[in-house]
């Protein structure tokens, strides 16, 4: 199965008027002509936020894209930037806001990777990789059949002049934190894991907390399973960002 995708684009506020109808992506941070406004963000609701900052601040942390790049963020960042931000998804500190992932340029893809893993992070950040000249189809394709521990969710591969394009995927773009206090209405029952969200997110995804899932999982099937047990008892694993492996059940009453 392949993963489904879309075109997003992207633009500074200064040529946000120049941005095609359609999925849009802007700046929460930067300087200059380059952070969107309220009004920016209200006339492009669920656009991706983008934070190009030098210096990072617990503002910054709820974006969902960390820009690394000359004059933006710095690979020393990649790795505390992905921890928060997740933890703020669990937490639903800004409903809208996506599993962390990476901007950068297709040369800086190894240095950012060996960077979040010499931080302790051995999978689940996304990346978007800047590679302009190939085609819409050619980075269609890079996304659609992206997986490992750290997925390509988009491929921006365009410049227009005033924006830029890319494809993005799907599954990345529509899995947006909620209000933890409010469970989704209605859902009762078994939920599968498809290797999306860590067991905060999910957990904060169903309206409960980790260990309320945990324990209504444990008394509905009398076990955790054996791949729920061994990512529990992984040391390497981070409840806020490590991604459950697909399959695992979980129930909620």
């Amino acid at each position: 199965m392949t993963i489904a995708t879309v075109t997003v684009c992207d633009a500074i506020s200064a040529n946000i008027s120049h941005l095609p109808h359609g999925q849009a992506a802007g700046y929460s941070t930067g300087s200059g002509p380059d952070p969107w406004t309220a009004a920016d963000w209200k006339a492009h609701p669920g656009a991706v936020r983008i934070d190009q900052a030098p210096v990072n601040t617990p503002l910054n942390e709820l974006c969902d894209v960390l820009d690394v790049e000359r004059g933006a963020a710095t690979l020393a960042d990649c790795a505390p930037w992905c921890e928060a931000a997740a933890a703020n998804v669990a937490a639903g500190k800004r409903p809208g806001q996506r599993h962390p992932a990476i901007y950068m340029s297709l040369s800086m893809v190894t240095p950012v990777v060996n960077a979040l893993i010499a931080g302790g992070i051995s999978e689940g950040p996304g990346l978007w990789i800047a590679r302009w000249g190939i085609t819409a189809d050619e980075a269609r394709t890079v996304v659609q059949i992206a997986g490992g521990p750290f997925p390509v969710i988009g491929v921006q591969y365009r410049n227009a002049g005033l924006y830029d394009v890319s494809v993005f995927s799907r599954p990345w773009l529509d899995a947006v934190s909620g209000d933890p206090a409010v469970r989704p209405a209605g859902f009762r029952g078994e939920y599968e894991t498809a290797r999306m969200y860590s067991l905060a997110q999910l957990a904060a995804k169903l309206g409960t907390t980790s260990s309320a899932l945990l324990r209504m999982t444990a008394v509905r099937y009398r076990t955790f399973g054996d791949p729920l047990a061994a990512y529990l008892n992984d040391p390497g694993t981070k409840l806020a960002s490590t991604p459950l492996p697909k399959g695992i059940r979980f129930w909620v009453d």
